[in-house]
């Protein structure tokens, strides 16, 4: 653990002196500057107090500051789950169609909270956000669903606002870079409804074969189309 390394991590990304944080916490500018560089350390009460001032839970502050899992594109920025996320998926849920998430049939962010838990301690579903505004817009996984340790499914969800082609592409393009490059992973496949045509056009577009119909494989009852990509079609693009 690295409380000062996550003290200055936490103030410059919420674009912080050192004295304005030491007026929140009723200390001086140098003892903020001694937390920072490792010569003392906070007083364990004052960690609840840091914690609302950087609105993260007293183990984001424990951890660093830093999320274990981040990789960007030109203008997407994929990240773990904050317990704070829970308020705008939720939002996301009521504003968005029925594909959005239609498995989660949490009706309140309580809800939500729950299910971002349980993404967060399995670290296979992602906050998806966008880079130059830091605003959540989607998730994105690669879900373990028991075959092989290689074997994983892409799960893609973005916002009605921003479910377009271009941005479908770039996320894809990117969590295959991390599934296939960072994971090693052999085999990523993808299912989608019939009707979802845009994430059709985007998973070909990003070199995912066309498997097949999967007849009334979906939760209600309905058919499901299936994608796939191997290491070896990864590779040869």
């Amino acid at each position: 653990m690295n409380i000062g390394k996550a003290v200055k991590t936490l103030r410059l990304k919420k674009g912080m002196t050192q004295q304005e944080l030491a007026d929140e916490l009723n200390v001086s500018s140098q003892t903020i500057s001694r937390w920072e560089t490792s010569a003392t350390y906070p007083d364990i009460t004052l960690l609840p107090h840091l914690a609302r001032c950087f609105h993260v839970s007293i183990d984001e502050l424990l951890s660093d500051g830093e999320d274990k899992m981040m990789i960007k594109s030109q203008h997407l920025l994929v990240r773990e789950w904050r317990e704070r996320d829970a308020e705008a998926l939720f939002e996301l849920k009521q504003t968005s169609g029925e594909y959005f998430l239609a498995y989660a049939d949490s009706h309140t962010a309580v809800g939500i909270l729950e299910l971002i838990k349980i993404w967060k301690s399995y670290q296979e579903m992602f906050a998806v956000v966008l880079e130059e505004t830091g605003k959540l817009i989607g998730v994105v996984g690669l879900v373990d669903v028991g075959r092989y340790k290689a074997y994983r499914e892409l799960e893609v969800h973005l916002c009605d606002e921003y479910y377009q082609d271009e941005l479908l592409t770039e996320l894809c393009s990117l969590i295959l870079d991390y599934g296939f490059g960072t994971l090693d992973l052999q085999v990523i496949f993808a299912l989608c409804a019939p009707s979802e045509l845009v994430l059709q056009h985007v998973l070909e577009n990003v070199g995912f074969l066309y498997e097949g119909t999967l007849r009334r494989f979906g939760r209600d009852g309905s058919d499901r189309q299936r994608y796939s990509m191997i290491q070896a079609d990864y590779s040869a693009k």
